[in-house]
């Protein structure tokens, strides 16, 4: 009988260890996340490339439809925080350069004729009309990503989240800026550019224990786990979906999340 009630005890305390791992801050937030509106994955853009992913036009457009947008933010060798997916520019350029290696003078135009767009440029021209949610890539010039475009937020007005795959960049968000509101993002599905435990931690977000993030932005066609479902149902963080490429995946999503990153069709606003 010690024996069993030993063992009760030790499954209690790791399941209240794994609990403590995976919990999101604690409420209150610092602001409510905008959830009433829908967000255009890289801006608005389309399939056939006439409006390219992450310009200054498919922003553009998104704030002209009424969508809030999300954007990925990186800095270049000279230390211009610019908008961009990837860390080279192979893939939507045509060119391969890699952005933190660039100044930004030399960094190839995207296809449309014009240059990957700034960041302070993007505050401009959407100037507090819609929400963004704002990831910030993690490569090795990460901080200084990050220290730039908080310094260019500062006076900025309008509505507006931070995220990141990586943890310590959430945790320093959660340290410096603890009156933002921060997210994890996370999958199921993460490749092959991380380590196998780097990428089950953030499967299951063992890593919530560094970023202790206000929202949860997670893969929907990769999402079936058990901590997010705990997360769902004990804790109760704003979830985000991303990125939901049809209107079917959008019906399923608004069941489960607050917020929804989309792209590649025109979504039906109506839940």
């Amino acid at each position: 009988m010690p024996e069993m009630i030993d063992m009760v005890f030790l499954l209690w305390f790791l399941f209240a260890l794994y609990l403590w791992l995976i919990a999101p801050a604690r409420k209150p937030f610092p602001y409510a996340m905008r959830t009433d509106v829908l967000y255009a994955h890289r801006g608005l853009h389309d399939k056939n490339r006439s409006v390219i992913e992450n310009s200054l036009r498919a922003f553009s457009l998104a704030v002209e439809n009424g969508y809030g947008m999300e954007l990925d933010l990186q800095t270049t060798r000279d230390g211009r925080v610019v908008i961009h997916h990837d860390l080279n520019t192979q893939r939507v350029c045509g060119v391969d350069a890699v952005i933190e290696q660039t100044d930004y003078a030399d960094l190839p135009l995207l296809p449309d004729g014009t240059p990957l767009p700034l960041f302070e440029d993007l505050l401009k021209l959407v100037d507090g009309k819609t929400p963004l949610i704002i990831e910030l890539k993690q490569h090795k010039q990460w901080l200084r990503t990050v220290q730039s475009a908080l310094e260019m937020l500062k006076n900025y007005r309008g509505d507006y989240c931070l995220e990141s795959f990586h943890p310590l960049i959430v945790r320093y968000l959660r340290k410096s800026a603890p009156q933002l509101l921060r997210g994890q993002l996370s999958s199921c599905n993460l490749g092959s550019e991380i380590t196998p435990l780097t990428a089950f931690l953030l499967k299951h977000l063992l890593m919530n224990v560094l970023s202790r993030p206000h929202f949860i932005a997670y893969d929907i066609h990769h999402d079936r786990t058990p901590s997010l479902w705990l997360n769902r149902m004990l804790f109760k963080p704003i979830l985000v979906a991303w990125t939901v490429r049809s209107q079917q995946d959008l019906d399923t999503a608004r069941k489960r999340y607050d917020a929804i990153i989309f792209e590649g069709f025109t979504p039906d606003v109506n839940p």
